[in-house]
């Protein structure tokens, strides 16, 4: 039997998977690379070379086919710049309703017409066109909020592409420390109207008064409240999100050991910005998404 045809019929027989053969993970192409980002499904692609032009290798790239790529916060295989859900792998039906938003990111998994507005992991410190109060480092891929005066709330906030009544905002946090000295401790997401006719704003935090904490949904119109255990366990990881739909309002917490949701009613006005905010507690911001609908 010829060599080469041999060295071919071994290969196939370890399971080796051949350039331009299908993968769905990395170990399908030991001497290749997998691009889980081709649009006809995954392709093993060389390791030499750059296949979209952007400067990013291919062994380094999680997008290979647009700018950008570098980065996978949530080490699915798929760039944070074209990954549809950045903070979760994919779940086994990733997008029910097709608007390109997978599951967990996509608030309405019924409701099509979804889209990721901002991803942000601060993996190269404050964002471009951000505005953050005194208070805030970044550190390794993580905004740190450290309020030194205990009644200050620090904010790190981001303008929203769209002017939508029809929103998300998600964060991920830990907890460091909380500053004794402060009448009220929280942290969390927030949204505010920054048009000259608006002006409304809404948060929902983990707070800690007097001893209790609970989670606050604030609309400036109505308040939801719903106790909770400890939401400034500094072994702990919290994901906070507030949900608008018109004058619909919902926030929920998900802790290590507890989850829970409330519910208001909001002012109903578009929302133009986005972000994060702490008073008297020192949070490490591990990312803030904002998933929007075309009005």
């Amino acid at each position: 039997m010829n060599r080469a045809v041999l060295v071919t019929l071994l290969l196939a027989g370890c399971g080796e998977v051949q350039l331009g053969g299908p993968c769905d993970q990395p170990a399908d192409c030991p001497d290749a690379v997998c691009d889980l980002t081709d649009p006809a499904g995954g392709t093993c692609i060389s390791k030499a070379g750059d296949l979209d032009g952007d400067g990013i290798p291919n062994t380094l790239d999680f997008c290979n086919h647009q700018p950008g790529g570098d980065l996978d916060d949530d080490r699915d295989g798929i760039g944070d710049v074209c990954d549809r859900c950045p903070t979760a792998p994919p779940p086994a039906k990733p997008d029910s309703d097709g608007d390109e938003v997978d599951s967990p990111c996509d608030p309405d998994p019924d409701v099509g017409g979804d889209r990721i507005a901002v991803f942000e992991s601060f993996n190269n410190g404050l964002p471009a066109g951000w505005t953050a109060s005194a208070g805030w480092q970044f550190v390794a891929g993580e905004a740190i909020a450290t309020p030194a005066d205990p009644t200050v709330v620090e904010k790190l906030t981001t303008p929203l592409p769209l002017i939508s009544q029809h929103l998300a905002i998600l964060g991920q946090y830990r907890i460091d420390a909380t500053n004794p000295q402060a009448s009220q401790n929280f942290a969390g997401v927030i949204g505010n109207d920054r048009r000259p006719a608006g002006g409304s704003s809404v948060q929902c935090t983990g707070t800690r008064t007097g001893g209790t904490d609970t989670l606050v949904l604030d609309t400036g119109i109505t308040t939801g409240t719903k106790l909770f255990g400890n939401l400034f366990d500094s072994a702990s990881l919290y994901q906070v999100t507030v949900q608008l739909d018109l004058a619909q309002a919902a926030c929920a917490m998900i802790a290590d050991t507890e989850i829970g949701a409330v519910q208001a009613t909001g002012p109903g006005e578009a929302l133009t910005e986005a972000g994060l905010l702490a008073r008297g507690a020192t949070a490490r911001f591990q990312y803030l998404l904002v998933v929007q609908r075309a009005p």
